[in-house]
């Protein structure tokens, strides 16, 4: 069998870029599924709610009773995640409230809570609960 010439790997680097780039279009497309509340909703009446229960597998300190604003950026982010499969079982199975579709108000949560988590991120807001990330000194639950 003959040597592969350079055109061959440039042929075999033009496949590859473009599987990549067709991935990277999926991936941001998935993304795109996931809205994220504007800051007029944010800064609204309900832009706010309290954090009602902790993600099952949330590792760090409880965010229980607190407000989203207040909570750090990961838990938001695995809040989100939270609501938005509470959202699809709700659909699912038609859960309503007071005759209304509660899974329209699930996607909102989730949506806030990606809003906060991106507020925090950027620095507009300093949540009241550090990531461990934050705090160089916390291993496990004990601080140094």
């Amino acid at each position: 069998m003959a040597e592969p010439t350079a055109l061959d790997y440039l042929k075999s680097i033009d496949a590859t870029l473009k599987q990549i780039l067709t991935l990277s279009r999926q991936r941001t497309a998935k993304k795109a599924d996931h809205a994220v509340a504007s800051d007029e909703d944010l800064d609204g009446k309900y832009g706010d709610p309290e954090v009602k229960f902790d993600p099952r597998d949330w590792p760090g300190p409880s965010c229980k009773g607190l407000r989203m604003s207040e909570c750090p950026a990961d838990f938001l982010d695995m809040i989100a995640e939270t609501f938005d499969y509470f959202a699809q079982k709700a659909e699912e199975t038609g859960e309503e409230y007071n005759g209304k579709p509660v899974a329209p108000y699930k996607r909102k949560d989730a949506a806030r809570a990606r809003g906060w988590a991106a507020r925090i991120r950027s620095g507009k807001v300093t949540p009241r609960v550090a990531d461990d990330d934050d705090d160089p000194w916390h291993v496990g639950e004990e601080k140094w």
